[in-house]
């Protein structure tokens, strides 16, 4: 029998894959506090949270698997939305 954590984690590694195998996966990293200032009211955003959980406890369960498979990580702390664009556009 699979834990509910380890299925999720194998959802999001078939998901992670797939987005390698489209291309570059560019993870545009920010912190928790300004994550949630950018985001605002999580239902106009289509946030889905499963019952129980948080968009903090969403957040530290996602990070390492984004970092892990991230081929490109850009630091979008402070930045403007025009400045993350150029910083993406420089990379490639």
């Amino acid at each position: 029998d699979r834990s509910p954590s380890r299925g999720l984690g194998d959802v999001y590694k078939r998901q992670m894959m797939h987005l390698k195998a489209l291309g570059t996966v560019v993870y545009l990293k920010l912190s928790y506090e300004e994550l949630t200032e950018r985001l605002g009211d999580l239902n106009k955003r289509g946030v889905s949270i499963r019952p129980g959980e948080t968009l903090e406890t969403l957040y530290e369960e996602r990070i390492p698997i984004y970092e892990r498979y991230a081929d490109v990580t850009v630091d979008c702390e402070d930045l403007s939305i025009r400045d993350i664009v150029k910083k993406i556009t420089y990379l490639f």
